[in-house]
C-alpha cells in the first residue's frame, strides 16, 4: 500500500508539472508591455499547492515553471523561476495544511493569492535587477503586477470549478 501511495504522489506530481508547463507556455496573452505576458501557470501552481502534499507541490510548481522557461527560450530564468514558484506555493500549502478542508476555494486561499502575488512581483523584480538592471526591473513591475492579479483571479475561477467536481477529495484519497 505504501508503494502505491508513493507511486500515486509521483504520478500526480508529474501530471501537475505538465499542466503547469502547458498553462505557462501555451496558454498566454501579451500584456502589451515588452515581452511580458499573462499565463495560467501560476494559478495552477496555487491549485497544486492546495491539493498535493509537501514537497510534491513544490516540485511540480518549480519544474513546471522552469521547463516552461527553458522551452520558451528563456533558460536564464529557469533557476529563479524554480525558486519563485516554490515560494508561490508555500502560502497555499501552509494555509491548506492549517485549515483542512475538502474544498480548495476559501477566504484563506483567496488571501494567499495576494501573498503569492507579492512573492511573484518581488521575486521577478530582484531577478531582473540581478540579470539586467534596476531600470529594466522597474519597467517590468507593471507587467508582473498584472500577471499576479490575473493569476489570483484565474485561481479563484479554477478553484471554484474544481471544487464542483470534488477534485481535492478525489486526489487526496489516493495520496
Amino acid at each position: 500500500m505504501r508503494n502505491k501511495k508513493s507511486l500515486l504522489k509521483i504520478t500526480y506530481t508529474a501530471i501537475f508539472t505538465a499542466i503547469i508547463l502547458l498553462a505557462t507556455s501555451v496558454i498566454k496573452f501579451s500584456t502589451g508591455l515588452g515581452e511580458g505576458y499573462i499565463h495560467l501557470g501560476d494559478s495552477f501552481v496555487y491549485l497544486t499547492a492546495c491539493i498535493l502534499p509537501f514537497p510534491y507541490c513544490l516540485v511540480a510548481g518549480a519544474l513546471g515553471g522552469a521547463l516552461a522557461d527553458i522551452l520558451s527560450g528563456y533558460a536564464i530564468w529557469a533557476i529563479p523561476t524554480m525558486i519563485i514558484k516554490m515560494l508561490n506555493a508555500i502560502p497555499f500549502m501552509l494555509v491548506c495544511r492549517k485549515h483542512k478542508s475538502s474544498k480548495i476555494l476559501s477566504k484563506h486561499t483567496i488571501l494567499m493569492t495576494f501573498a503569492s502575488g507579492i512573492i511573484t512581483i518581488f521575486g521577478y523584480f530582484v531577478t531582473e535587477c540581478i540579470l539586467y538592471s534596476v531600470a529594466s526591473a522597474t519597467l517590468s513591475l507593471l507587467g508582473n503586477t498584472i500577471q499576479a492579479v490575473a493569476s489570483g483571479i484565474i485561481f479563484v475561477i479554477i478553484a471554484k470549478a474544481t471544487d464542483k467536481i470534488n477534485l481535492k477529495s478525489k486526489i487526496s484519497k489516493g495520496v
